[in-house]
């Protein structure tokens, strides 16, 4: 009798155990589908993201405001002297309306350039290059471009430039970085950030509002 009860513990404790043990493997089971599922539509957002800010028009303008004769005139009042070579002296950029926008308005991401030519005679290349980044992974570039304020004979001066481009419907919310880098031949010579919020939704009293964070 003693015998057939032991017998009967040890089944149940066995039966216990490989119940535990298959809730767990199932439990496991549902969590890796849930995750695979979860980054499977988080890829499909971003891809569709990529796509559609790549496939955006950016547009440019230019003009400029001062003389390099005018620079220069400001620059050797100010400091006492010219440089050698070509140098930026100012460099500034802003997005225009806001930093916070709803899909289908314009953007405009404004700058002010200032570049005294120096006494050497060297060329002064001068180009700008605006970068939208994704708003999950700021370290991936959805959309660049680059231009060269002025004249492609302007050796120095001062320009307004001006890049504009429309965040289309079906974007999902955030916050996008933008970027402005200035290249004076080549080198790197300035650079602002910016963090561009699109949101979806105005309250009551008109002012724009981020309806919720993430994806």
């Amino acid at each position: 009798m003693k015998a057939t009860i032991k017998l009967a513990a040890g089944l149940g404790l066995a039966l216990g155990v490989g119940s535990a043990s298959h809730a767990s493997f199932f439990k496991e089971l549902a969590d890796s589908v849930q995750r695979t599922a979860e980054d499977t539509v988080r890829q499909v957002v971003v891809q569709t993201t990529s796509d559609m800010i790549r496939g955006m028009i950016i547009g440019y303008t230019t003009t400029q405001v001062k003389t390099d004769r005018e620079v220069s005139a400001e620059f050797e009042q100010e400091t006492g002297s010219l440089p050698v070579n070509p140098k930026v002296s100012a460099y500034r950029s802003e997005i225009l309306p806001g930093t916070s926008v709803r899909p289908g308005t314009e953007v405009r991401v404004k700058s002010h350039i200032e570049v005294v030519p120096g006494t050497s005679g060297t060329r002064a290349r001068i180009e700008e290059k605006m970068t939208i980044w994704d708003n999950d992974d700021n370290s991936i570039a959805l959309n660049s471009m680059t231009k060269a304020p002025g004249s492609s004979t302007a050796n120095g001066g001062a320009f307004t430039s001006e890049f504009t481009f429309t965040l289309p419907e079906g974007l999902p919310q955030g916050v996008y970085p933008v970027s402005t880098h200035l290249l004076l031949n080549g080198e790197q010579v300035g650079d602002q950030k910016h963090g561009l919020q699109l949101v979806l939704q105005v309250d009551t009293s008109g002012k724009l509002r981020l309806a919720r964070a993430g994806f």
